[in-house]
């Protein structure tokens, strides 16, 4: 008897199982049509992976009664929706629109002032760089008379003495300064004993921000565009050879963040890659993506 149904034209292609995500800089790869991410760039466990193309069609119609003469696209989306289990400084960070692999600045921010009459000059500002030399460290500032102090690491101890304030206060560590007080920083009236306190925090390189599965902060409240990323979902059919590979080479993810932790089930955060242009006439693009400007799905 012969089948009247759909017939296997090839098992191979049989698609079961995750796609596995990963995740890169963009602007680096922006010139790589092909995949150029490593397995370690994955963002490990899912619980789903769903690829998502749309298209918004205008149906032209002609003739009495009416008829549909053609369809023409007029807006192509393409998102890559998924669900990660581990919950980490990295993946969070995605889901929060910061990508994880760019890099972070040095920063500086005053604490508390302990003076009667002590003042500082709101038109300058505390600096530190990206050049080295920055700790994540807090400072106090003692000082010894009206027009001296010393400063006093909580970890490093005494970082240096500063004869007076008409001086820029930079103390060297390897070449490149702790922090710089500029000059005339402090104004008003200080005096023995008064104290000025401030913090700083190190730069970070892209590669190490979020490495650790369990050191690092998440802002809230911060939360402005998303950055852009590379995406490529890698899925691997059974046969265990074949792939099947979605890039999206300039993409924002999208999320409204739950953490939603429960006695048995695994928590899980969903996101969406929501692909970008990535042609040559849009800023951050590149010609290897002229006439697939989202993206391409490529099989191997």
């Amino acid at each position: 008897m012969a089948s009247t149904g759909p017939l296997t034209r090839d098992s191979s292609t049989i698609a079961l199982g995750l796609a596995q995500i990963r995740v890169g800089n963009s602007l680096s790869n922006i010139a790589t049509a092909t995949s150029v991410l490593a397995s370690s760039a994955s963002i490990g466990a899912l619980a789903n992976t769903k690829y998502v193309g749309n298209i918004d069609w205008y149906k032209f119609e002609s003739g009495f009664p009416a008829m549909e003469d053609l369809s023409i696209p007029m807006k192509e989306t393409a998102a890559l929706e998924c669900t990660f289990n581990e919950i980490t400084p990295y993946n969070l960070a995605l889901a929060n629109g910061v990508d994880p692999l760019a890099d972070i600045s040095a920063s500086i921010a005053a604490g508390t002032k302990v003076s009667s009459a002590g003042t500082v000059d709101g038109a300058k500002s505390l600096a530190v760089t990206d050049a080295g030399g920055v700790v994540s460290e807090t400072y106090t500032c003692v000082f010894t008379g009206a027009t001296a102090f010393s400063v006093f690491g909580s970890v490093t101890g005494h970082i240096v003495d500063a004869a007076n304030l008409s001086s820029e206060c930079a103390p060297d560590n390897g070449g490149n300064p702790y922090f710089s007080i500029p000059a005339a920083y402090f104004t008003g009236t200080w005096a023995s004993d008064d104290t000025y306190s401030f913090s700083t925090v190190a730069a970070v390189s892209g590669t190490n921000a979020y490495a650790n599965a369990h050191s690092g902060t998440i802002g809230i409240g911060s939360r402005v565009a998303p950055e852009y990323v590379r995406m490529e979902a890698v899925y691997t059919y059974p046969n265990g050879s074949n792939t099947l590979t979605i890039i999206f080479p300039r993409c924002q993810v999208a999320a409204s963040t739950e953490l939603d932790l429960q006695k048995e089930e695994a928590a899980g955060v969903p996101i969406t890659f929501e692909a970008k242009r990535a042609d040559a006439e849009v800023s951050g693009g590149d010609a290897a993506w002229d006439g697939q400007s989202l993206g391409v799905i490529v099989f191997g």
